[in-house]
């Protein structure tokens, strides 16, 4: 009898930490593709927020956006290179997507982020239609969500994902250090690591860095473990890392400490039904 071969029990990440510049599509790619040829084997090496364009503070050209079977995007999506990009909509303002593949079964995996930012400096509600479908999907050794950036601002999403099965969770992010750098990377660790902890998975930031139209972002990027430790960490310049995950042991950590599990999920859809609540009234099944 022919034994069948042993599943994959580790997933190897790579962090590709880029300072793309507005609208040079072709220079940010190739800045991508020169961290990810110097990483050595990953199963999957991720880039920040529109990695492929640049950020900005104002609509992006419609010109200058990519479609998702775009050629540019292709062979690094292919390769196991997660982009950050605008995407094309024929219908209406770009997405703000991230796109990335499985090169050995070829499974691609697109989320356009859910929450563009509603206020200012970044009022990308202006430049981008919000996404409307959060999924997630299996990755060699692992079951993959995304939330881009402000997604994670709102923490119905990671609980979401983590609820569909997601046990890496990969956040791309475009986080500049604004009028209080010291809050705003307080508030990332706050956020990160209680996803990782009463999530009880994975999360890997991935922020960019360099200046984008005056801002600087500070990038920080790390992969934080289910116990809310930093596994690997870079610093405030372009570069890249990787570390492997224990998916074996994260799994049984899921088993031992159910809390997705033990989640009461039919009290979260009633509390939520249309008429179910009125002001100054109490949450009741």
């Amino acid at each position: 009898m022919t034994e069948s071969p042993e599943e994959p029990r580790t997933l190897r990440v790579g962090l590709l930490q880029t300072a793309p510049v507005l609208g040079a599509v072709e220079e940010n790619l190739s800045g991508i593709a020169e961290l990810r040829d110097g990483l050595g084997p990953v199963d999957l090496a991720l880039t920040p927020e529109l990695s492929a364009d640049g950020y900005g503070f104002a609509p992006h050209p419609r010109a200058g956006l990519l479609a998702a079977d775009d050629p540019r995007l292709t062979a690094l999506v292919a390769a196991g290179v997660g982009v950050g990009f605008a995407e094309r909509n024929p219908s209406g303002l770009p997405w703000n997507s991230y796109l990335l593949a499985d090169p050995l079964t070829g499974t691609r995996h697109l989320h356009r982020k859910l929450q563009p930012v509603s206020y200012a400096p970044w009022n990308e509600h202006l430049s981008f239609q919000p996404g409307e479908e959060l999924r997630t999907a299996g990755f060699r050794a692992a079951r993959i969500a995304t939330a881009i950036c402000n997604d994670m601002w709102h923490p119905v999403i990671p609980w979401l994902a983590a609820r569909a099965g997601a046990e890496v969770l990969i956040v791309p992010v475009a986080s500049m250090d604004g009028t209080d750098p010291v809050r705003v990377r307080r508030t990332w660790d706050l956020i990160l690591e209680h996803t990782a902890v009463l999530l009880q998975c994975y999360v890997v930031f991935v922020n960019r860095c360099g200046t984008d139209d005056g801002a600087r972002f500070w990038g920080g990027s790390r992969v934080l473990g289910p116990d809310g430790g930093v596994l690997a960490r870079l610093g405030d310049e372009p570069g890249a890392t990787a570390v492997e995950l224990d998916m074996a042991g994260l799994r049984r950590l899921r088993a031992e400490v159910p809390l997705l599990a033990e989640s009461r999920t039919g009290f979260v859809a009633g509390a939520l039904s249309p008429g179910r609540h009125r002001e100054g009234e109490q949450f009741r099944v």
